[in-house]
């Protein structure tokens, strides 16, 4: 028995089979945050049931415990606990469980390549065939190309393009484009095209999705676009969705699709922003974590969840544009890089291959943090890398007003007696707080002394309020978009503490590793999105960071699809990508006796 749902403010109508109300908002592609995958656990796929006449359950003992009576009463459900069936119903998404645009970083620093892009484009005359001229067509087109010292072999031809050889040749009176590939012929177009020659950038997180267009023959980024990870529907972290894509081959499927649409979306906006034909683009490289590498190519990433924790491939893949259903040339291909380790991924190795730190005698650490945090601490001789479990605290997941970087976000707070400074993402009303506001709020809680190491109230303040917990309160109802306080909790910071312990805890473990101390680095570099925004000093003050000169500490930026352009633009940074794979020592934290004893102590405050 079907049932149709209206979604509103959209106001988008979906038929589907009985579900929970999350699966078919996931399915219809409608923006419902569900941090957890629909465990019942992070309660932020709050719903208002405003209508309708469908069978749906009463409350469960999950909802319960994140809804209060008053909330109940008006409607309000949890998304992933209602199943629906038959008959109708009208669902408001409020703006609290609305998935929206974040901020995104720029690339801050840039290394410079020699342009020698795996892409090849040549402009080529060839005579017309003859009776004293019978050569096949393909053969004449090699033999030219052979002349201009390029020498695709017979076997190097796509067979697609093959098949449309002589239409194109004759069509275009003999006056051509070759388009090549590492040497393999992928296309053959009428006249002179040899100007367009682009290429994408590709960073696929597992929050967010960056995309630059690149001019292959300048080397210049005409356009970059940003937009959410439709899989954070599935799950906010990836073990959530490694866990789904294990169900089947029908869930890995759709987990591959919803990245590729929103991929080809970018495409479209950042070709259409600078007038670029899609079919212009030839290959896109792209990077992230081993988990979004493989559910990038719908390699099930089942093994890379589970002890060893080992990835189905590790060196360079290519595939066939096609074969992913992206909205490039259709004989272009998607690379991409080499992974590391289970969960330390292509983007860990664009990190290295932009900061430069395989190059250089001083001792660097980079550390990219998101739900599996990578750390790599080293320089020219040997580099050290791990991956920490920190969790999705820092976007904002399993913090009750907790939310990611978009607007509405406090971003930054200053605790000046009884008074609270905050400043908000856009300018608008708070509807939460984000990563880099917890650091600062934490930091000042702890300055002013009204938290303990281990993250307690010390005592009664002005803002802090008890209802089912004690609370320390940013923003009263009054300053906010719900009309409801923005709030911290000792839960809140305890969650937000444990993800800071896995970071700093892993650092030193790999510092122990190196025989080393903070003192010795010579340099320090956040990437993403997320470092632009943190306040230094207050990252020192709860641990997060080492004590160190504020100087030696640089953001930058989304070192990720920077490397992933250089390798884009060249080939020698492809094979040194490879290269670096032999350089690398990688610590698997889980069986570190060094990173337990150091998690531990890494939980308090310093």
């Amino acid at each position: 028995m079907s049932v149709t749902l209206t979604f509103e403010p959209e106001g988008r109508k979906v038929k589907a089979q009985p579900a929970s109300i999350l699966e078919i908002a996931r399915n219809a592609g409608v923006s419902l945050r569900s941090d957890c995958g629909g465990k019942g656990v992070c309660g932020k796929c709050r719903v208002v049931i405003t209508g309708g006449k469908a069978e749906i359950n009463p409350p469960t003992s999950i909802e319960l415990k994140h809804l209060n009576g008053e909330e109940l009463a008006s409607g309000y459900r949890l998304a992933c606990q209602v199943n629906a069936a038959g008959g109708s119903l009208t669902v408001l998404v409020p703006p609290e469980s609305r998935m929206a645009a974040r901020k995104i970083a720029e690339v801050s620093i840039e290394q410079e390549v020699s342009l020698e892009p795996a892409v090849a484009k040549v402009h080529l005359m060839l005579p017309k065939p003859s009776l004293s001229d019978i050569r096949p067509d393909f053969e004449r087109l090699r033999d030219e190309l052979s002349r201009r010292s390029f020498t695709p072999k017979p076997v190097d031809v796509d067979l697609h393009l093959l098949r449309r050889l002589p239409e194109i040749l004759r069509s275009a009176e003999w006056k051509v484009t070759a388009v090549l590939w590492n040497g393999k012929l992928i296309d053959v177009e009428a006249g002179d095209t040899s100007a367009e020659k682009y290429g994408l950038g590709l960073d696929v997180g597992s929050s967010k999705i960056i995309c630059h267009l690149v001019d292959l023959n300048s080397g210049e980024t005409l356009a970059r676009g940003g937009v959410e990870n439709p899989q954070v529907a599935y799950g906010e972290d990836i073990v959530s969705r490694i866990t789904y894509a294990s169900r089947g081959e029908e869930e890995l499927k759709r987990l591959q699709r919803v990245v590729v649409e929103a991929i080809n979306g970018l495409i479209e906006e950042v070709c259409g922003r600078v007038g670029v034909k899609k079919e212009r683009v030839y290959e896109a490289v792209a990077v992230g974590n081993t988990v979004m590498h493989h559910l990038l190519f719908s390699i099930t990433p089942r093994n890379v969840g589970v002890s060893p924790f080992v990835p189905a491939v590790r060196g360079i893949i290519s595939v066939p544009a096609r074969e992913l259903g992206f909205n490039i040339n259709p004989n272009g291909y998607v690379t991409a890089l080499p992974v590391i380790a289970g969960f330390v991924g292509a983007d860990a190795v664009a990190d290295i291959l932009i900061t430069g730190i395989h190059k250089k005698s001083e001792l660097g650490m980079l550390i990219d943090v998101g739900t599996n945090t990578e750390i790599m601490i080293g320089n020219r001789d040997e580099i050290y890398a791990c991956s920490a479990p920190s969790g999705p605290a820092f976007e904002g997941a399993h913090i009750t007003c907790g939310m990611k970087a978009v607007t509405g976000a406090i971003e930054s707070v200053q605790i000046e007696g009884s008074k609270v400074h905050y400043e908000v993402i856009g300018g608008a009303k708070p509807k939460g707080i984000c990563g880099s506001g917890m650091i600062e709020l934490i930091a000042e809680l702890y300055k002013a002394g009204i938290i303990k190491r281990n993250g307690k109230f010390i005592e009664e303040h002005e803002r802090i309020v008890h209802d089912k917990a004690p609370a320390f309160v940013v923003a009263w109802g009054d300053e906010t978009e719900s009309g409801k306080p923005v709030a911290i909790t000792e839960k809140d910071i305890n969650e937000f503490l444990l993800a800071k312990a896995a970071i700093r805890s892993g650092w030193q473990t790999l510092m122990e590793n190196m025989g080393i101390t903070p003192e010795q680095l010579d340099r320090i570099y956040i990437a993403g999105s997320f470092g632009k925004h943190i306040d230094m000093e207050s990252a020192k003050i709860i641990g997060l960071l080492p004590d160190v000169e504020t100087e030696k500490i640089v953001f930058a930026g989304d070192t990720a699809v920077g490397g992933a352009k250089m390798a884009l633009k060249s080939t020698k940074q492809r094979r040194e990508a490879e290269e670096l794979l032999e350089k690398i020592r990688y610590v698997e934290l889980s069986i570190d006796k060094k990173f337990y004893h150091t998690f531990i102590k890494a939980i308090l405050l310093p």
